[in-house]
Formats: C-alpha cells, structure tokens, sequence
C-alpha cells in the first residue's frame, strides 16, 4: 500500500504504466510518446490555472490596496484578511503549477544501452513517476484555487447585501 502513496512510493508511477502496456500493440516508443503526451497536457492545464490564479492576484491585490486608503467602506473590512488568505493560497497553487510545467528531468537519459539497442523500462518507470507527482501537485493546485474561488465569492455577497441594506435604509430613512 506505502509503495504508490503520492510523492514517495517507489511504484507511484507503476499503475499508468500498466494501463499504457495493456492497450494493443505497445511498444516503447508508444508508451513514452503517451507519457510525453500526458505530461504535454498537464502542462496546458498548469499554463491555463497559472493564468486563472494571476487574475484572481491581480483582482485581490487592488482590492488589498483600495483597503489601504481613506475611501474604503468600513463594511468591507473584515474582508481585508480573507484577500491575505486567498492570494497566499493562491501563490502556493502558483507555485505548484510552475512544479508542473518545469522540465526537471534530461529526455531519455535513463535509456540504459543493451546489446544493439537500448532498454527504456528505467526511462519508462522514472517517466511515469513524474507523470504521478505532476498529478498530484496539480490536483491540489486546483483546489486551492477553487477554495479562493467559493471563499471569495462568499465573501462577496455578504457585503454587497450588508451595503445595499444600508443604502436602501439611507434612502427611505
């Protein structure tokens, strides 16, 4: 069981590499070229959360600076904190996007020489683990951007209903 536990199993990778060898007629350039391809699409899907979570930054970081000058609602400022939280989740996210997309590894360097040719299971095997670790940093990138998402739109309703209230009572009052 320890052995395919996320980031330290030393058969994390194994199971892709099973799914791969058991479609028909797999060679090992099949197998590499799909784990090259999987590892193309996690890196589009880092590309496009990396752009997500600079909107939000950005978004967050003005909010942060109106917070600090003299026209800013007292009603919002029990908001001030969760824009803090937020764009530090939002940095960590980042930064395991910029985990995923980085190329940390030489290609085909594990591609030991045998006889004529060369044996790829040690390339295949180190592939599949990147594969796996890429997974995963990007499975928890999402979500905490998606955590920043709900808390900042929660937080956005309350106090646009807390202003309208007050804004309706200085009409009628």
């Amino acid at each position: 069981m320890c052995e395919k536990i996320a980031f330290f199993g030393s058969e994390r990778g194994a199971e892709i590499i099973k799914k791969v060898e058991a479609l028909d007629g797999t060679t090992a350039k099949d197998v590499l070229n799909r784990l090259y391809g999987i590892l193309t699409i996690l890196d589009a899907k880092a590309n496009g959360l990396l752009r997500v979570n600079s909107f939000f930054i950005t978004m967050l970081v003005f909010f942060i600076g109106w917070s600090n000058t003299g026209t800013f609602p007292d009603a919002l400022r029990d908001y001030v904190y969760i824009a803090y939280f937020d764009v530090l989740l939002l940095v960590i996210s980042s930064v395991l996007c910029l985990v995923v997309v980085s190329v940390s590894w030489k290609f085909l360097r594990y591609a030991t020489p045998d006889k004529a040719t060369y044996k790829f299971d040690e390339e295949i095997g180190h592939l599949a683990n990147a594969v796996d670790d890429r997974t995963h940093f990007y499975f928890i990138a999402w979500w905490l951007t998606l955590i920043v998402f709900v808390l900042s739109v929660g937080s956005a309703f309350a106090p646009i209903r807390r202003l309208g209230a007050q804004f309706i009572r200085y009409l009628f009052v």
